[in-house]
Order: structure tokens, then C-alpha cells, then sequence
């Protein structure tokens, strides 16, 4: 009976310390805004930053980021490079940027509204987001200017939502398109934009290259 006592006791202080480890552990992964752990600022600095949760706001970074490689990319283009196809197969550049911009409105509203676009949202969205549809050429005749304005706005609403949020939230499943069959968590939709930004950046370069601007003589 002793050992049995000693046994359970054993076992009491066993699960004790492993509750209390974790709960430590959660503690530390989600600490709040007003912990003082140190913050650099910088577009080059991955990782937390001031009025973000920490994992948030190094979701952040690596979006403003991306963002600052894809507008150096395509800061100085001028309309009709914008606007050039490669082939018959192939998307504009301006097409793309605008795509790579419905991506993060996407993942936006539907994690922070869990929501998808709704039919006037759609009205505007659809031919980027869908730029195998012939509704995708109708996208030309825009200066680089519109296109850094939309990025801009999206982003801007980005941030606004974010700022609200915590790490909690964001690891948790999904709304919206998580299913039993494949779960999906807040956090890779908002890195799957980022990385979708850094997919068709690679893209953009491409295309870039083979304008007839920069052909050789």
C-alpha cells in the first residue's frame, strides 16, 4: 500500500510539474505588448515590434519586408511595362502585383473578419485573383502609382487589424478554410501571403528582364 501511496504521489508531482512547465513555457511564447524585451527597428530586423504581440509582430516584419523587395522591383516601371506580355500564356506585371495584393486582402478579412470577399468586394477583386480568367487582361492602363496606392491601403488595414490581435489568436485554426481534414491555423494564412509575395516577386523580376526596354541592341 506504501509503494502504491509513494507511486501516485510520484506520479501527482510528475503531471504538477509538467502543467506547471507548460503554463510557463505559454507565458513566455505570448507574452503581452508591455513586456520589455528589447525591440530593434528596421526593415532589416526580423522579429517582434513595438504595439504588436511578439510572434505578430515578427509576422510583421517579414511582411513589411517582403513588401519593400516587391516596390524596389517595380518602383520605376512605366505603364506600358506594366502593361507588356511576354507571351499569349503569360501574366502582366501589373496583373501580378495587383494579384499578390488580392492575396493579402484574402487572408485579411477571412481571418480577421472570418469572412470571404463578398459580392461587391468581388466586383473589383475577382480578375486579380483569378488571373487564369480572361477577366485578368482587363487589368491595364494603370501608372505604378495606382498600384502602390492599393498596396498601401490593403496593408494599412493589415496593420490596423493586427495591432489587435495576439499571438494566441493567431495561432489558432481557422475559420473560414480550416476543415478536420486540414487544419489550418491564422498564422500560415498570413505566411502563406508573404510567401505568395515572394513567389511572384521572383516572377516580376522575370518578366522584368525580357521587357523590350531592357533588351540589348
Amino acid at each position: 500500500m506504501k509503494e502504491i501511496e509513494k507511486s501516485s504521489r510520484r506520479s501527482f508531482i510528475g503531471k504538477t510539474l509538467v502543467i506547471t512547465s507548460t503554463l510557463a513555457l505559454t507565458s513566455l511564447a505570448f507574452k503581452p505588448r508591455e513586456q520589455d524585451y528589447t525591440i530593434e527597428e528596421g526593415l532589416f530586423i526580423i522579429g517582434p515590434k513595438k504595439g504588436y504581440t511578439p510572434l505578430i509582430g515578427t509576422l510583421v516584419s517579414m511582411l513589411e519586408n517582403m513588401t519593400s523587395q516587391v516596390k524596389r522591383t517595380i518602383q520605376d516601371l512605366t505603364m506600358e511595362e506594366l502593361d507588356y506580355e511576354f507571351d499569349d500564356n503569360s501574366n502582366t506585371i501589373g496583373a501580378l502585383i495587383l494579384h499578390i495584393t488580392s492575396s493579402e486582402k484574402f487572408h485579411q478579412i477571412g481571418t480577421l473578419e472570418n469572412r470571404p470577399f463578398n459580392e461587391e468586394e468581388l466586383k473589383f477583386w475577382f480578375p486579380a485573383r483569378n488571373l487564369g480568367d480572361p477577366s485578368s487582361k482587363t487589368i491595364k492602363g494603370n501608372e505604378i502609382e495606382y498600384y502602390l496606392k492599393i498596396m498601401d491601403e490593403v496593408r494599412k488595414d493589415s496593420l490596423a487589424g493586427l495591432k489587435e490581435k495576439d499571438d494566441t489568436w493567431l495561432l489558432s485554426l481557422d475559420e473560414v478554410i480550416s476543415t478536420s481534414e486540414a487544419p489550418v491555423n491564422k498564422f500560415w494564412r498570413w505566411f502563406h501571403a508573404c510567401e505568395h509575395m515572394s513567389n511572384h516577386n521572383g516572377q516580376i523580376k522575370f518578366l522584368k528582364s525580357r521587357l523590350p526596354s531592357n533588351k540589348k541592341d
